[in-house]
């Protein structure tokens, strides 16, 4: 944990990295990802980063699905937040497609805390893919009430509906 740390220190001086927490659900959540992660957070506070945007760390994760806890989406977005203080507005979602729970996890990270969820046209990806834009488009509006300002027509191939 120190040498990743030391990495992270020396970046975040002249740089803007992003922190991945690859393959999360095999990683020791509590032993190494929240300290990690708790950490690292305080480091961005004594740079004064104040939002998202500015925010030289942006976590991101790979799932494989809703299994039991501690390695579950909810437990995951919960444990980073409430446990080890990361900022909502910090936490991005990246799931691939493996077990077929890719949608699934996104709506779920969103659900549970996570800001953002990546995903790819049509769901095309690395490995088995990653959530359709598209479809997470449409869930996004579901789970807002409104549209939020997004064209929508813009998804069919006319771009008419």
């Amino acid at each position: 944990m120190r040498e990743y740390l030391s990495i992270v220190s020396a970046a975040l001086t002249s740089h803007h990295p992003r922190c991945h927490f690859e393959d999360v659900t095999r990683a020791d959540i509590y032993g190494f990802c929240v300290p990690f992660a708790r950490i690292s957070c305080v480091s961005l506070k004594k740079l004064n980063f104040q939002s998202r945007f500015d925010s030289a760390i942006r976590w991101l994760w790979s799932a494989l699905s809703q299994c039991c806890a501690p390695r579950c989406v909810p437990k995951i977005i919960r444990a980073m937040i409430d446990d080890a203080g990361v900022p909502s507005e910090y936490l991005e979602w990246h799931g691939h497609n493996d077990f077929h729970k890719g949608f699934v996890n996104a709506t779920t990270a969103w659900l549970y805390g996570c800001a953002a969820a990546n995903g790819t046209l049509l769901g095309f990806g690395e490995r088995t893919g990653n959530p359709p834009i598209e479809g997470l488009i449409i869930e996004y509006i579901s789970l807002m009430g409104h549209n939020n300002g997004i064209d929508t027509t813009m998804i069919t191939e006319s771009g008419t509906t």
